[in-house]
């Protein structure tokens, strides 16, 4: 065994992961690039659509601005709105007990494979299955298996637990696609 790290995630550290792939990452950018383009593209389409059916009255220019006002809010309050939504989603997995993170496990890096060990599994995987390895400043290390879920391994506790540079290193080697935020 090469490294071995005791992960102990909580719900921030899971929102955090959730904030950083929507709104930082290259990936949940372009989607949420896309999303408002096509939100923004639809609002105007349904306001001159209205504004033709209807015709030019009083009551339909209204409407029309208030359809594009509320476009404009939703522009400007979308990463707040995403925020809640993702918090509420975490507020609801946690409810009903399916939370889709292990708050303890034990990650073991070895030359060919990686191993996660929780209460529940243990799990073994070669390191063709991570997509990219992103290094989120001083916060995390996301180990990407998916577009969409990764292992979130925090900086604090890896530095607490052996040389992160050299984790790094290792995860650069075994990973071809590395990216530093």
């Amino acid at each position: 065994m090469l490294f071995q790290l005791n992960i102990n995630l909580s719900e921030d550290d899971y929102l955090d992961f959730n904030k950083f792939h929507s709104f930082e990452s290259m990936h949940g950018k372009k989607l949420i690039n896309k999303t408002r383009i096509f939100f923004v593209l639809a609002m105007i389409i349904l306001a001159a659509l209205f504004l033709l059916v209807m015709g030019l009255t009083t009551f339909s220019i209204t409407y029309a601005v208030l359809l594009l006002l509320f476009t404009l809010l939703y522009m400007v309050f979308f990463k707040k709105v995403l925020t809640r939504n993702i918090k509420a989603q975490i507020k609801r997995l946690k409810k009903t007990g399916k939370l889709p993170f292990d708050p303890v496990s034990t990650l073991e890096f070895y030359e060919d494979k990686m191993v996660e060990i929780t209460a529940s599994s243990r799990t073994e995987q070669g390191y063709t299955i991570f997509e990219r390895v992103c290094v989120v400043k001083d916060r995390y290390i996301l180990l990407y298996k998916s577009s969409v879920t990764a292992y979130i391994l925090p900086v604090a506790q890896i530095k607490a637990q052996l040389n992160q540079e050299n984790l790094v290193d290792f995860l650069s080697k075994k990973c071809t696609n590395v990216e530093y935020y």
